[in-house]
């Protein structure tokens, strides 16, 4: 029965989390990015951070998010995440709310980040 309850209280937590998620589109990331100074959070792996990624990005494979907390521990700073098709972001930023981080961000596709960019 205990293992039961251990279950559920897990499921809730993660969709309590994923129903606080906030997608943004690619153009609300560039503007954010712009007006907020946030961390940029790529959460690929290693390999597909090394093929490309969005200028001042930091890389934390999604499974490696927990990380964060070792270098930034003002939980109020924005964060905008991204993978390559948002599902890995949106693990990310489940696993973020629920170690208290609250504003962040889903740009959901790097291909799709890549065409919006801003010219600078």
């Amino acid at each position: 029965m205990k293992n039961k309850r251990g279950l559920l209280a897990v499921f809730l937590t993660f969709f309590t989390a994923i129903s606080f998620a906030k997608n943004v589109t690619p153009d609300e990331f560039w503007q954010l990015e712009q007006a907020h100074n946030p961390i940029i959070v790529d959460v690929r792996t290693a390999d597909e951070f090394a093929a490309g990624h969005i200028p001042n990005a930091v890389n934390i494979p999604f499974e490696q998010i927990a990380t964060i907390s070792e270098y930034l521990t003002d939980k109020s700073k924005p964060i905008l995440l991204y993978c390559r098709s948002g599902r890995r972001a949106e693990i990310a930023e489940a696993e973020l709310y629920s170690l208290g981080y609250k504003n962040t961000f889903n740009g959901i596709s790097y291909q799709q980040l890549l065409r919006t960019k801003p010219k600078d």
